[in-house]
């Protein structure tokens, strides 16, 4: 198969072919049980029009080969093959269910943080409230015309990750949080800002040198022409395979990355997984 032709293939139709079934399908989007885990709410959407997917569970998104790499831990040349390997029956599901743009999370209003369920919510975490505040708003945004609250963190392209007790999503454009420093000669780099603050936490103190929050580890061929210029690197990302695997990646390349996940928190699959236990 050669690759405009694997870009053509409809999520829809690799996803059926490995049985995965669509839990509910609406406004345009197809929701599913993630196929990366066992959970029993399905978090994971594939938009039919633009045959693309987001895995709310982990913050995580793409196209078809994106999906496949990731599932199969596989090169971009194997993951072709994988896909042209299956054989396919489309299906026209964008006639069959129009986009809907009432889907789309619309932010309403942005203020300080000051809601006693999202500070409770912190607190379950183990996050210090003074540096929350400093680095998180509160949203208020709609959805297919519901009302919802949350924890806001923006990125650089004035969207927002946004969080409470019950789920976490994120406001369009989805992109990566830069935090200045006082001085840029060091980076750090963390996968999520729960990781961020609870590093802020633990340590009692704002990091000095500048910060990038991924928001998703899709994010990380973006920066790494950035990783490969500075003078350090310091590597917060998630123990799970994923993490581990983009950690051997960017510390195969780049001989100034240091990766600390398995230095601080070896046992926890994140820095908050141990701030929480250590507390």
């Amino acid at each position: 198969m050669i690759i405009s032709e694997a870009r053509k293939t409809h999520l829809m139709d690799y996803l059926n072919q490995n049985g995965h079934k669509p839990i509910k399908i609406q406004y345009g989007n197809a929701w599913f049980i993630s196929p990366m885990r066992q959970e029993k709410t399905p978090s994971f959407k594939v938009h039919l029009s633009r045959n693309v997917w987001y895995d709310f569970g982990s913050g995580e998104g793409g196209n078809l080969i994106d999906l496949v790499m990731k599932l199969h831990h596989t090169s971009f040349r194997e993951t072709i093959d994988i896909i042209g390997g299956n054989s396919f029956s489309p299906v026209n599901y964008i006639q069959s269910c129009p986009a809907d743009e009432s889907g789309k999370i619309k932010i309403d209003r942005i203020q300080s943080l000051r809601n006693p369920v999202l500070i409770q919510y912190l607190k379950s975490r183990a996050i210090a409230l003074p540096f929350a505040q400093l680095f998180l708003k509160e949203a208020f945004y709609t959805v297919h015309d519901r009302k919802y609250f949350a924890l806001a963190f923006k990125n650089d392209k004035d969207g927002y990750e946004l969080r409470n007790t019950f789920f976490k999503t994120g406001s369009s454009p989805k992109y990566f949080t830069t935090i200045p420093g006082a001085d840029n000669s060091i980076l750090n780099v963390f996968e999520g800002f729960m990781d961020f603050l609870s590093c802020c936490t633990h340590y009692n103190k704002i990091p000095r040198f500048r910060t990038i929050v991924l928001n998703s580890l899709s994010f990380l061929p973006r920066i790494e022409t950035e990783l490969q210029q500075t003078n350090e690197v310091n590597l917060f990302l998630d123990n799970d395979p994923a993490g581990m695997a983009a950690s051997q990646k960017i510390v195969s390349k780049c001989d100034q990355v240091k990766d600390w996940a398995p230095v601080i928190y070896p046992d926890h699959k994140d820095f908050n997984e141990f701030l929480m236990n250590v507390r």
